[in-house]
């Protein structure tokens, strides 16, 4: 009887470790880049913010989050503007607003005028990067 409670422990124990060896499952190799069309998905959801909608009403601490997911937005497009030197100048525009944002201490309340027309021109910047990739062929076919 002890060796069998002893077996049953021993296999219960085993199975708790090997079942922690893989806590989030295998990790997806080579996932196919979405492409630029989920860069547009990206975009439209962020021009519904208050900070592009209304960046002379919205504080500029509260844009802090918008700013961060805006920030990855300039790298990714670049990606697609091989043969699109509009895409990437968009791209450098919008890329120099987020560093002005930044450089004029916007996220920790800096001086409100400037940074609202930081925000202003970081809301043009960001239409002018969804022209231009919108007027890529693969972009232009999918729904909006």
């Amino acid at each position: 009887m002890r060796t069998r409670v002893s077996v049953v422990l021993l296999t219960a124990t085993l199975f708790a470790v090997t079942g922690c060896s893989r806590e989030a499952g295998p990790t997806p190799k080579n996932s196919p880049d979405p492409g630029p069309g989920a860069l547009a998905v990206k975009i439209r959801a962020l021009q519904a913010d208050d900070c592009y909608l209304a960046p002379t009403e919205v504080r500029s601490p509260s844009c802090e989050k918008y700013v961060t997911q805006l920030s990855n937005v300039p790298g990714t497009a670049r990606k697609y503007a091989t043969g699109h030197p509009g895409l990437r100048e968009a791209a450098d525009t919008l890329d120099a607003t987020v560093r002005a944002y930044r450089g004029n201490n916007c996220a920790d309340g800096g001086d409100a005028d400037v940074c609202a027309a930081t925000l202003t021109d970081m809301a043009t910047a960001l239409t002018g990067l969804h022209t231009e990739l919108s007027a890529l062929p693969d972009v232009a076919t999918r729904p909006r």
